[in-house]
């Protein structure tokens, strides 16, 4: 643990930790942009994310997701360093990073494995699914924190509050059409009727976070912390 405190203490002096919350903004935002742009068959409220990952950009959406969700992890570590407060709990401090962490691993591990085989693509949805609750978790425990924090406003506790309980809300139709799938006689076609929000409702979590990096970074620059 000591060594790799260490490691990040000689990059944060090297490189302003706020750099990566921008880069994760920008990285990110590029490679939805240019799978969209390269993929005219593909129509958003239609269709999940992941299929889009099988069009002729889906190499930019994936390769734009693994990479922004690896350079979020040294932000998120930064992040985390700078709410430490003597009124902020420890614990609670600690989770969200560990939170924000496993929820950036999640996205990376949700673009590698992307592909039509059924294998492949279960755990392409597995990752993805724990990305979500991640994000979730580690949002509201960042809001918490912030909350707490004298350095951080109102404003920036209730953006990560907002995009927390979005991810929340996302989870509820995500749930309801796949348990109306697996148990078809009971729903299936009320599934169906709820699956059709979700197609816009994963742009919205997508354009979500990559805001939550681009608010708290750009806050941390212009508050100088």
């Amino acid at each position: 643990m000591k060594r790799i405190n260490e490691f990040f203490d000689n990059l944060f002096n090297k490189v302003p930790g706020y750099i990566f919350g921008l880069l994760t903004f920008i990285i990110g935002l590029t490679g939805d942009i240019l799978a969209l742009l390269l993929s005219p068959e593909y129509v958003m409220h239609e269709k999940s994310i992941s299929v889009l990952g099988h069009h002729s950009g889906g190499m930019f959406l994936r390769g734009g997701l693994i990479i922004s969700s690896l350079i979020s992890i040294p932000f998120i570590i930064f992040l985390g360093r700078a709410l430490k407060d003597e009124n902020v709990n420890e614990n609670l401090r600690k989770l969200a990073i560990i939170t924000g962490i496993f929820s950036s691993v999640s996205a990376i591990l949700t673009g590698t494995f992307s592909g039509v085989n059924p294998f492949i693509s279960s755990l392409h949805g597995l990752f993805a699914l724990l990305s979500w609750i991640g994000g979730a978790i580690f949002c509201l425990l960042f809001s918490t924190a912030m909350l707490k924090n004298p350095r951080f406003s109102k404003l920036a506790s209730n953006v990560s509050l907002v995009i927390g309980e979005i991810f929340a809300c996302y989870l509820i139709p995500f749930f309801i059409t796949n348990f109306c799938n697996f148990y078809a006689d009971v729903c299936y076609g009320f599934g169906r009727i709820v699956y059709l929000i979700l197609p816009i409702f994963e742009w919205v979590i997508i354009f979500s976070i990559l805001f939550w990096y681009l608010f708290n970074s750009s806050y941390i620059l212009h508050e100088k912390i």
